[in-house]
């Protein structure tokens, strides 16, 4: 849900037209779902890249709906040309770092007080867990800058009820 709140929010931030469709790029974890099962001690990454479309003027019982039918749905490997300009608007992709345990590291000098990608391009939206430990999420999101402020407006007023932006760091 939290990823079609997302999606919802970067298509109205972009004011992209009605009628557009946009795709939304989501990397699923599919080692544990091969068969036969990879061998032991595999090494490396099986991602799939989950990517549903729709036209803007979807309703959100919609969506919901669509992302609720893709998490039943077993990943079907297709072909994709990847790279930065598959992101760009009008489509999205978002990663998700929620269970690495990205802040446990020490690289000598205590506990990180942040932890991220090296590059974000146009489109690309990352998920973190909270550096203070406390179960929240921190979002990472490249939009051009005339698009951020109407982001955020969005992403915390959902369904009229204006949540609390976390102060930065």
């Amino acid at each position: 849900m939290l990823a079609g709140h997302i999606w919802r929010c970067a298509c109205k931030a972009r004011k992209l037209a009605d009628d557009k469709d946009t795709k939304v790029f989501i990397p699923v974890n599919g080692g544990s779902k091969l068969q036969p099962p990879l061998p032991p001690g595999f090494f490396g990454n099986v991602v799939f890249r989950a990517a549903p479309i729709a036209t803007i003027v979807i309703d959100d019982d919609y969506l919901i709906s669509a992302l609720d039918y893709l998490e039943l749905r077993r990943p079907r490997a297709s072909p994709l040309v990847m790279g930065p300009l598959s992101f760009r608007c009008p489509n999205l992709r978002i990663n998700s770092w929620i269970r690495l345990p990205i802040y446990d590291a020490d690289f000598g000098w205590g506990r990180p007080i942040f932890m991220g990608t090296a590059a974000l391009f146009d489109g690309m939206c990352l998920l973190l867990p909270s550096a203070s430990n406390g179960g929240n999420l921190s979002l990472m999101i490249s939009l051009p800058s005339e698009h951020m402020k109407s982001f955020s407006n969005l992403l915390y007023d959902i369904q009229g009820h204006n949540f609390k932006i976390a102060p930065k760091l």
